[in-house]
């Protein structure tokens, strides 16, 4: 979205992006470091590239935002505004579940190699359980993703006799998208031995047994957890946040400004909940570019052809195939229909290419 402004506005407008970590990480890549296929190093980018497009990056912790007085404050000063875009994300938070080191969580750096070195040690019949702690996490089809992949790395490379099993407080896999996904992922799940258990919610997981509401027990040897998900403070704690939303941001559903601050924006994880959808990346990258358009013809005056797209891509590695996924939110998000409007192609292992391709286009693009 910077980047866009930038390109359209160029020396109309002063772009300033601020970020605690000095390295832009692509999410959908942390199952690869998982596997070992890839490294943390590969999947990063220094945010420092920016400054090149003439865009200012401060590295810096944002500590409150006072949209009263259009600033936000941070460990390195004060910033004033005329526009600001909140893109702070969900903080995934593996230190809220009760377990051990019996478990991980991948959706970090460091969780994706604890998963790695946990991983290394199953040698003989051995049980991986994949699953969720709470609702919402990052990436609604990542349990089922890593749970297919966890079971080619065992079962075609390693030759391991590995029982892979998803236990999900969903009743059904991909439950709230709708029977197309449920059917698809219902069959994949058959396809590949791998066994899903529904209405589970974990309370519990140590020495090699997970906890679930009601009582019911499952064994494990290595367990892979997506972790519960916070809204990170300094929305939770100003006037952006909603109650309602868990102190998540609320937007109005068409214009994604906040409905008492219009002249701040939302996108990403932090107004999944408003919108009523997961939270991924896609999502973000195209209400970046809906709100980088109405920023620019607020300015200018003039439109600048990018509506906003209430779609969400996906694009899957089964570890046997690929597999891609398509999703119109539209009227999910307006309220007139229960479930996103989905299609999945799956089968091809192209797909699997085209995932590890996208992440070098993301890189070359933007960064």
């Amino acid at each position: 979205m910077a980047r866009l402004l930038k390109e359209k506005l160029r020396d109309d407008v002063r772009v300033t992006v601020v970020d605690k970590k000095n390295m832009h990480l692509f999410p959908p890549s942390l199952i690869w470091v998982m596997t070992g296929e890839k490294e943390p190093d590969d999947i990063m980018a220094p945010l420092e590239g920016l400054r090149r497009h003439g865009i200012e990056f401060i590295q810096a912790e944002v500590k409150a935002i006072d949209p009263d007085n259009r600033r936000v404050d941070t460990s390195r000063g004060s910033l004033e505004y005329d526009y600001l875009v909140v893109a702070l994300g969900s903080e995934p938070r593996p230190e809220l579940m009760d377990a051990d080191d019996t478990v991980c969580a991948p959706w970090t750096v460091s969780g994706a190699l604890k998963c790695r070195e946990l991983l290394s040690r199953v040698r003989g019949k051995s049980k991986v359980l994949v699953g969720a702690w709470s609702w919402p996490y990052k990436c609604p089809p990542a349990p089922f993703e890593a749970a297919f992949i966890l079971k080619y790395l065992f079962s075609a490379v390693r030759g391991v006799p590995v029982e892979v099993t998803v236990a999900h407080f969903w009743q059904k896999p991909m439950e709230p998208f709708g029977p197309k996904m449920v059917s698809a992922f219902e069959a994949f799940l058959d396809r590949y031995g791998v066994e899903f258990r529904g209405g589970l919610r974990v309370v519990r997981a140590r020495g090699g047994v997970a906890e679930f509401e009601g009582g019911e027990k499952l064994e494990y040897d290595v367990g892979v957890f997506a972790p519960p998900h916070t809204p990170p403070k300094p929305v939770a704690e100003s006037p952006l946040a909603s109650e309602k939303l868990g102190g998540y941001m609320e937007v109005d559903k068409v214009t994604l400004r906040h409905p008492k601050y219009r002249e701040v924006f939302g996108v990403g994880d932090i107004i999944s909940p408003s919108l009523g959808i997961g939270m991924a990346g896609v999502f973000a990258h195209f209400e970046g570019e809906y709100v980088a358009t109405q920023i620019v013809d607020e300015i200018r005056g003039v439109y600048s052809g990018s509506d906003y797209n209430r779609s969400g891509i996906c694009v899957m590695d089964l570890g046997f195939v690929g597999a891609a996924v398509y999703c119109d939110f539209a009227d999910k998000i307006m309220g007139r229909s229960e479930y996103p409007d989905c299609a999945i192609l799956g089968g091809m292992k192209a797909f699997r290419v085209f995932k590890y391709a996208f992440e070098r286009l993301w890189f070359a693009r933007w960064l």
